[in-house]
């Protein structure tokens, strides 16, 4: 089947308006960007409010001009991270599967969740169900957990404050004590989940930090609950963290000192 059949019209009229507002540097009329796209003026104020309902446009309302918004600011940081913290990560990454021929993941928060871009698999017959692209919960994951610690309260707080889904029997739906969890992942660096996301798995992550300081992404190591226990575990703990703060270097970033308090983690 030919691209051609997969072309949805008022999409393509969408992208259009986005790029003459890219290209006109400035405010725009509703009727300057029909004509530069050769549409009606109509069918591209429809466009303008539902653009600007979603924050991709800011309309002027003294001239009901039109200029591109934050929205797309925010997409393109996600762009650009996602594309740096990959590329720069992947060594990492590599030598983690290498050392523990276990599964290795990397991770970014979008809207609440988390979203995988990247992972090296186990070799190993039984693996874990995550996959590249797809999007997981921030509570019960060591990779969310390691997110989630290190966000800025009011964002960490609209997680938490939200419905809480019990992906399995072990999975911590209460608030109060995973806001105690969060506290010792601060301290240590290092988060896990023992069958929190997935029944008999086990996963050791820890964040990845921008050149602010802030959280952008999470690496973990995750494999059957059988196969990270003892001294295993011990020596896992400590190649994630190290992993992550190797990223953190090769990004340009700043790992935040540790909270004071205990290291234990939950």
């Amino acid at each position: 089947m030919s691209e051609q059949n997969y072309r949805i019209a008022v999409v393509d009229r969408a992208l259009d308006v986005l790029e003459a507002l890219a290209e006109a540097r400035g405010p725009v009329g509703v009727s300057d960007i029909a004509r530069t796209i050769g549409a009606t003026k109509s069918a591209v104020f429809r466009i303008l409010v539902n653009l600007e309902r979603r924050g991709y446009v800011l309309r002027d309302p003294t001239s009901s001009k039109y200029q591109l918004g934050g929205r797309l600011v925010q997409l393109g940081y996600h762009a650009l991270a996602t594309f740096d913290v990959r590329e720069r990560a992947r060594p990492v990454l590599e030598a983690l599967h290498e050392r523990f021929n276990e599964t290795v993941n990397l991770a970014i928060p979008v809207n609440g969740r988390l979203l995988y871009i990247d992972m090296i698999e186990s070799e190993h017959g039984l693996r874990m169900a995550a996959r590249i692209g797809a999007t997981d919960e921030m509570h019960s994951t060591a990779l969310g957990k390691a997110i989630l610690s290190f966000l800025p309260e009011e964002q960490r707080e609209q997680v938490l404050r939200s419905p809480l889904a019990k992906r399995t029997a072990q999975t911590n739906t209460d608030p109060a004590s995973l806001r105690q969890e969060l506290e010792r992942i601060r301290a240590s660096g290092v988060a896990e989940d023992h069958g929190d996301n997935e029944p008999g798995a086990c996963c050791y992550g820890s964040p990845i930090f921008d050149h602010a300081g802030n959280v952008t992404a999470a690496v973990s190591i995750s494999a059957p609950e059988r196969r990270l226990r003892g001294e295993v575990a011990e020596e896992v703990r400590q190649a994630v963290l190290a992993a992550a703060q190797d990223i953190t270097d090769r990004i340009g970033g700043r790992w935040p000192p540790m909270s004071s308090q205990g290291s234990e983690n939950g």
